[in-house]
């Protein structure tokens, strides 16, 4: 009887001293990524909540979705964001003898305070891009649904092309 109180002690003991991976909760308000370039224009908001979005701005039509991210996915996003302070970046890192090619807006919004960082070309710290493709393999393993729901992605000014000109008036 003595052993066996012994053994489930240990075992007890054992089990409950085992180190316990930490959640660590979303950093941000919201973190929105849109990359640009001559054959599309997408961007992905990623929320403190289990739904990321998607907004398609180009081809035409401009549509909006949404996908459902599973448990495991946010542990390691919300993980994968505390790797990497956007804080120490420039807010543009522009070619600017590059007049097309691809451009990335990264958004920041935490707690009242914003930060955007512009990337056009290839003159950005590489940790940037790693960034940038590792949320695009996050949103690429989601299945998109569309939706009507209106969405804020913030200000976009920054990476979308300006409209066209208005045509010219007719002489009466």
């Amino acid at each position: 009887m003595k052993i066996k109180i012994t053994l489930i002690s240990f075992v007890l003991l054992l089990t409950a001293c085992s180190k316990k991976e930490t959640v660590k909760e979303f950093p941000f308000e919201s973190l929105i990524v849109t990359g640009s370039n001559l054959h599309d224009i997408h961007t992905v908001k990623f929320t403190k909540s289990d739904t990321v979005y998607l907004q398609r701005i180009f081809p035409e039509p401009k549509e909006n979705f949404y996908a459902i991210i599973s448990a495991n996915e946010k542990i390691r996003l919300n993980n994968y964001l505390h790797t990497l302070n956007l804080k120490n970046f420039d807010s543009i890192y522009a070619d600017e003898n590059l007049d097309d090619g691809q451009s990335y807006l990264i958004s920041i919004n935490q707690r009242e305070k914003n930060k955007q960082i512009y990337i056009h070309g290839e003159h950005a710290p590489q940790e940037l891009y790693n960034y940038i493709d590792s949320l695009g393999s996050i949103k690429n393993n989601l299945k998109f649904i569309s939706t009507k729901q209106i969405i804020d992605f913030g200000d976009l000014s920054a990476i979308l092309p300006p409209p066209p000109p208005p045509p010219p008036l007719k002489d009466k």
